[in-house]
């Protein structure tokens, strides 16, 4: 008697030859052609059934007895011994004749529309780059080339070797440390540090722990719980705004800045509804009924922005805030620890801000405040 190994993923997956995704619609979208199948531990990948003579069989998968080419990172439990199961979280492939469950997937290319999003379970290698409008999430993420005007996810660490030129619409965003080679026009979103070796130039940041920039810190507003460090140069002069803020919960202000730009849409929206509601008659019931839910929506963002200003209040540390710069300051640079506010109206070299008495003051390294 013969038995059929049924798998549960493709057993010839090939990433150079992928399709993009119909819609319902019958349209296609290019970015989506589900690049990799994700498996988390303890789901079936492959089993023994019958064969049946309905459908076509593979002979490849044919066995006489059942004993599964089982490899690296599967299981077989003994009250389900036709069933063969991730023992970890990644893909499955064959890999020398065997089905194995790998966590870490690298991409031996760019992404772009070769690839579509990838979104993997585990660890991530992208040896190429990331390009503009794709986007791609993984539990640890590494990009070898640069990253564009790309969405990039991790979920523990992310590290672009390459650096990233955002073009004002990159949006990298990780759960623990970032570090990166330089950055250009970009958003960072970190739940630890964000690490820039090289230059940081017009980019928007949120660390909830602490940014340190080994080359310039030039434009855009930077925002981190207790420290800021710079290693070359603070600010572009007085034709560039370089903002820093300290002392306040920074992913919780990212949030209260995603509250501010729907309400902008919002108060909008209800502005255009009620200019057509004096120019469309038969539509009236339908703009009224649109009106009522954004004017509901608004009235719940305004309450939840107290209660989350509430929460950025609580948590401030303004006694511990740093900003630490052993290069030079330019005139322009704007510094708020908490609600105290300075802009740096001269050259300074070797200092640091600090909060004292409702005040942000201006201190002169000696090394101990050097990070």
């Amino acid at each position: 008697m013969s038995f059929l190994l049924k798998h549960h993923f493709n057993p010839d997956w090939d990433p150079a030859k992928l399709t993009p995704e119909e819609q319902t619609d019958g349209s296609v979208d290019h970015t989506k052609l589900n690049f990799v199948q994700n498996f988390s531990a303890g789901d079936v990948i492959a089993e023994w059934v019958e064969p049946d003579g309905a459908e076509a069989i593979d002979s490849r998968f044919l066995y006489d007895a059942k004993e599964f080419p089982a490899g690296k990172g599967t299981g077989i439990r003994k009250k389900h011994p036709d069933k063969l199961f991730a023992a970890r979280d990644g893909y499955a492939c064959y890999l020398d004749g065997r089905i194995v469950v790998r966590n870490t997937l690298t991409i031996h290319q760019d992404v772009n529309y070769h690839t579509g999003d990838v979104y993997f379970i585990g660890d991530m290698v992208v040896e190429g780059s990331v390009r503009s409008g794709f986007e791609i999430v993984g539990r640890s993420v590494s990009v070898h080339d640069q990253v564009e005007a790309a969405h990039v996810k991790a979920k523990k660490e992310m590290r672009c070797r390459g650096g990233v030129k955002g073009g004002g619409e990159a949006f990298l965003e990780s759960a623990r440390d970032m570090k990166l080679a330089f950055c250009e026009n970009a958003t960072l979103k970190s739940r630890h540090c964000v690490k820039v070796q090289g230059a940081l130039m017009h980019s928007d940041v949120f660390a909830d722990e602490g940014l340190a920039v080994g080359g310039r810190l030039t434009g855009g507003e930077t925002h981190a719980y207790r420290y800021v460090f710079v290693g070359e140069q603070l600010g572009g002069g007085l034709d560039t705004v370089t903002s820093v803020f300290l002392g306040y919960q920074p992913s919780l202000l990212f949030k209260d800045a995603q509250h501010n730009r729907r309400i902008k849409r919002l108060h909008e929206d209800i502005a255009a509804y009620e200019k057509a509601l004096n120019k469309k008659d038969e539509y009236r019931g339908e703009l009224l009924s649109l009106m009522e839910s954004a004017v509901k929506e608004l009235e719940l963002l305004k309450t939840l922005k107290v209660k989350l200003w509430d929460g950025i209040h609580a948590a401030e540390q303004l006694d511990r805030c740093r900003v630490v710069v052993p290069g030079v300051v330019k005139p322009g640079v704007e510094i708020s620890i908490g609600s105290a506010y300075l802009k740096v109206d001269d050259f300074l070299e070797d200092v640091y801000f600090f909060h004292e008495n409702d005040e942000v003051k201006i201190g002169v390294n000696t090394g101990t405040h050097r990070r």
